[in-house]
């Protein structure tokens, strides 16, 4: 008889995995006493909801702005008469540019509130709300199954998902989010960060290498992980190094990804009924229009079953909805919507899906010599019958590559997630999408380096370049760490603050300098260091005749950590070979 939760010894950990997404959020768990994903439990009953579900929408109504409620309201507990809001993730990455695949109405969207906020609340502190809803059901969940003593024991490591496509200001605010939720406040508790398509990949992949699988995987094998979720879309390349006697995985070479999930189909239908009925329907209020309301949750119905069967000719009732126009072909009480109406709805979003499947294919070819083999299909919007027939039909006609779509595509990211915290799988090599740097000072060299970039350096007086560019993270290259070397004023007796701006660049080769247009600051790595700091060998003095004072220098290292555990970028402090501390980022807000 196996053991039951509430006979783990304290040795053991709770694995938990937290699928937040824009739409719809799961959570699975599983302990260190057990060996495998067969082991890993998908959480499929939630409140306010009586049949099982793999997730819960991702929806939050505050009591204070519903006199009917007295609690806060989340997942299936909202119900269209109470004001609400939902794809809140969307918003975490709204300081990033717009991306060649993102969704060109999503910034429209924003403006015109489908994507709205309440007035006391900024979007990381709604995201921060709804996990916390999240948190507080899942540990009264475990609690019940483990007992609260065994669970109050047990130290809990959490793995919360991240679109790879993000901005590293989307994922620091999402992590920060979680952990203000109380996701690792817990003694012992841990949290740490991982790419969508990384978790669905080791789901998905160990269970296609397991002993009898059906279309078993084999080493070198070409694997793109296509993660289709309500927000983005995540794909990344793997090669299969290893099946026998266990699994190993690389990243073949960089992902790609746009935020152009199935809330772009929805943001086409508010174009469509715009172009439609004007003002009629632009000035709805948003609870009649809106994520949640009963005339969207209609279409999503459609939706989900669009393209099961052939619905040329077909017409859908979508609503109710009031307009106050007369009766039309689109619109009596209901709107109606024709399949071909449908078609132009879903076509752009599989256009965009398509577009980076072929990027991926050309990128193998040039870079690689490699080929795709199978395409992996996962995610919620992974179970439409319209996007897997398209897809079925751009395989075929791109080499008859093996498209795959596994039992229960939408918890694979959570399953992958908790997997990672069992079993410590990863791809052994990750590429990074950006280069990542900071600029310094170095000696100027005559002819090469702009004037309008020189300076005389204050300790010495000797004519240096400001500006330099030292790439510490290259695109393409795989995990690691990078250390550069600073030298800073030091001024004794006071407390140091030391910052350094980070830069990213998305280009294939790194420009040399920071005025480079395509150059961006990710934002400022802030080193403390108290008073009383010993600096041991690290500080420097003289006398400067030009201006007319003792200076001081002190000598530092920042290291960037990139493909650790987790998929956040992180940064240390090192003073005389040690690590003195974690220095923190402030994100460009510009």
């Amino acid at each position: 008889m196996a053991a039951s939760l509430s006979d783990i010894s304290t040795q053991h950990k709770l694995i938990v995995g937290i699928d937040y997404g824009t739409t719809f959020s799961g959570v699975s768990y599983v302990t260190t006493d057990k060996s495998g994903s067969d082991d890993i439990k998908i959480i499929t009953s939630w409140p306010g909801e009586q049949a099982s579900s793999s997730k819960t929408p991702t929806r939050i109504a505050y009591a204070r702005e519903n006199p009917l409620i007295h609690d806060n309201r989340w997942g299936f507990q909202v119900h269209s008469k109470l004001v609400s809001y939902s794809w809140t993730k969307l918003l975490l990455d709204n300081n990033a540019k717009v991306g060649e695949h993102d969704d060109p109405t999503l910034s429209q969207m924003a403006g015109s509130g489908i994507l709205q906020l309440p007035s006391f609340r900024e979007a990381t502190g709604v995201c921060e709300d709804f996990l916390h809803e999240v948190y507080t059901y899942v540990s009264k969940k475990l609690c019940e199954e483990m007992t609260a003593a065994t669970f109050r024991i047990t130290p809990m490591e959490c793995w919360i998902t991240l679109p790879a496509i993000w901005s590293d200001e989307a994922k620091d605010a999402t992590l920060a989010a979680a952990k203000k939720a109380g996701f690792g406040n817990r003694a012992g508790d841990e949290v740490f960060t991982i790419a969508e398509p990384e978790a669905a990949a080791i789901a998905t992949l160990k269970s296609f290498a397991a002993p009898g699988a059906l279309n078993p995987i084999k080493p070198k094998e070409n694997i793109l992980i296509c993660d289709c979720g309500g927000g983005t879309i995540d794909i990344t390349t793997y090669v299969i190094t290893q099946v026998l006697p266990y699994l190993t995985f690389d990243e073949l070479h960089i992902g790609a990804g746009g935020k152009c999930g199935s809330t772009y189909i929805d943001r086409n239908l508010h174009s469509l009924l715009s172009e439609w009925f004007g003002s009629s329907f632009d000035e709805l209020p948003f609870s009649q229009k809106g994520p949640g309301s009963k005339f969207m949750t209609s279409f999503e119905t459609y939706k989900k079953s669009f393209g099961l069967s052939d619905d040329r000719g077909d017409t859908r009732e979508i609503g109710p909805i009031r307009l106050d126009l007369p009766d039309s072909e689109h619109f009596d009480e209901d709107e109606r919507l024709f399949s071909e109406d449908m078609q132009t709805l879903f076509d752009p979003v599989i256009a965009d899906i398509t577009s980076l499947l072929s990027e991926q294919i050309e990128e193998a070819k040039a870079k690689k010599n490699a080929t795709i083999d199978r395409v992996i299909l996962v995610g919620g919007f992974a179970e439409s019958p319209y996007l897997y027939n398209a897809l079925e039909d751009w395989c075929w006609q791109n080499g008859d590559i093996v498209l795959v779509r596994p039992a229960n595509p939408q918890a694979a990211v959570a399953r992958g997630a908790a997997l990672r915290g069992l079993e410590g799988l990863a791809p052994r090599i990750k590429h990074a999408r950006r280069h990542y740097g900071t600029f310094t000072a170095e000696p100027f060299r005559n002819n090469i380096d702009p004037e309008d970039l020189s300076f005389l350096w204050y300790m010495d007086n000797a004519k240096y370049c400001s500006g330099r560019m030292k790439w510490l993270i290259s695109k393409a290259i795989q995990g690691a760490f990078r250390t550069i070397s600073l030298v800073r004023e030091y001024f004794p007796g006071k407390e140091q603050i030391y910052e350094d701006k980070l830069y990213s660049c998305s280009l294939v080769e790194a420009p040399e300098y920071e005025n480079h247009t395509r150059v961006e600051m990710v934002g400022v790595i802030k080193t403390r260091l108290p008073a009383d700091f010993d600096f041991g060998a690290g500080i420097y003095s003289s006398f400067n005749s030009r201006l007319g004072k003792h200076v001081h220098q002190f000598s530092y290292q920042t290291q960037v950590v990139f493909g650790s555990k987790g998929s956040n970028l992180t940064f240390k402090t090192v003073v005389n070979g040690t690590v003195i501390s974690t220095a923190d980022i402030v994100f460009d807000q510009s």
